[in-house]
């Protein structure tokens, strides 16, 4: 048996909404409302993922302009003898 489609099934199960108790349609035990919170926070811990990874690059850029910048600096060295 499949075990994805096991877990994609839809199922019954009961909610508690406003003190009634209701049969509601779930996905691996998750209501849609419990899956949307979910999808939410995923979302703010993706943002700040990319943000941190933003972040990285910018720094790696940095150095990459440092050692670019100490590249020319012992090129200027080498053609004019370290006259500066």
């Amino acid at each position: 048996m499949d075990t994805t489609q096991t877990q994609m099934a839809v199922t019954l199960q009961p909610r508690k909404i406003n003190n009634t108790f209701y049969d509601m349609p779930t996905v691996g035990g998750l209501d849609r409302c419990e899956i949307n919170t979910k999808l939410h926070y995923l979302n703010v811990e993706m943002d700040k993922l990319k943000a941190k990874q933003t972040a990285l690059i910018e720094m790696r850029n940095q150095l990459d302009r440092h050692a670019e910048m100490q590249e020319m600096g012992d090129l200027f060295d080498e053609m004019f003898g370290g006259w500066a």
